[in-house]
């Protein structure tokens, strides 16, 4: 399943990040709340998608007065895929919704996740941060 809220906040965020390290605005790092205030988003939830980014590779965080969070690689080094699965957006777990299925539909439900996410890591893995700028 794709957690839409982390996966569009996570985009979001990286969106931001990678164009404001194109611009004069590179040496300091983009804050989580302001992500969350251009956008009007829960200060919260944009800065735990954008630790989940940083504890997976995919920005660098630093504190103090120039600190924040940049990217930690070049942007065309960082895929679709990568910023998915770091900010939480992917998960196997179904939770209480296919208990009420036979076993068999079960397998055969998670069967068809599985083919469904491979295709989606296939083809977020050709799309880099640098195409959305």
């Amino acid at each position: 399943m794709i957690r839409s809220k982390s996966s569009a906040y996570g985009l979001l965020a990286i969106y931001e990040i990678a164009k404001a390290s194109q611009s004069d605005k590179a040496s300091t790092g983009i804050l989580a709340r302001d992500v969350a205030r251009k956008y009007k988003l829960p200060t919260a939830y944009v800065a735990k998608v954008m630790s989940h980014l940083a504890k997976h590779g995919v920005l660098d965080s630093e504190r103090g007065p120039n600190g924040g969070f940049r990217l930690a690689r070049r942007a065309e080094k960082i895929t679709l895929w990568d910023v998915l699965e770091a900010s939480g957006a992917l998960t196997a777990d179904h939770g209480d919704r296919l208990k009420q299925y036979p076993p068999a539909v079960r397998k055969m439900l998670n069967r068809a996740y599985e083919q469904i996410m491979a295709s989606v890591q296939s083809a977020a893995s050709t799309s880099t941060v640098a195409d959305m700028l």
